[in-house]
């Protein structure tokens, strides 16, 4: 493959490059916050795991440093239902331009309700979603609930990786 390939390479391509076996969740699993069925053997014990991946693609394709550094965090999606954070996915892959950072879902949550995470539940919800940064924004007409937080707080995290969409 060309250079200019590999750097778009989806998270279904990267995860078949790493000899995982992937498949694509289906239409009922992908409402309740699965987008990939991903089955690979644990490096320390040779023993097969079965993983569900949500994969939480950029909104905007073009190369932006913002939204390299900030990821939304669903809290509660619409019609009261918890959102993807509380969901039954193993792990979360966020994409960026050149990268996903994939975590355990768990790991994430535990950031999430820990003193170390800056979320401000304790402070009034902001009025815009622009405005969310570690803050709750809550939709008006659907009741969701989301806050952004920088990339940089989850990368020191356990268990944290890095898959380079060139494939490296």
């Amino acid at each position: 493959m060309e250079k200019q390939n590999l750097e778009q390479l989806s998270f279904f391509e990267l995860a078949t490059l790493k000899k995982y076996i992937v498949e694509r969740a289906t239409s009922e699993d992908i409402a309740r916050g699965i987008d990939f069925y991903v089955r690979g053997k644990y490096q320390k014990t040779k023993k097969e795991v079965n993983m569900l991946f949500a994969v939480k693609r950029k909104k905007n394709k073009q190369h932006s440093k913002y939204y390299d550094r900030w990821i939304w965090l669903e809290y509660k999606k619409h019609q009261n239902q918890d959102g993807w954070i509380y969901g039954p996915a193993h792990f979360i892959a966020f994409e960026r331009s050149k990268d996903f950072v994939i975590i355990s879902r768990k790991v994430l949550l535990e950031f999430i309700n820990s003193k170390h995470c800056k979320v401000r539940w304790d402070a009034p919800f902001v009025k815009n979603a622009k405005d969310a940064k570690y803050r709750i924004y809550q939709n008006p007409r659907n009741g969701s609930q989301i806050s952004q937080i920088l990339i940089k707080d989850i990368l020191n995290l356990e268990g944290v990786a890095v898959w380079q969409k060139n494939g490296t």
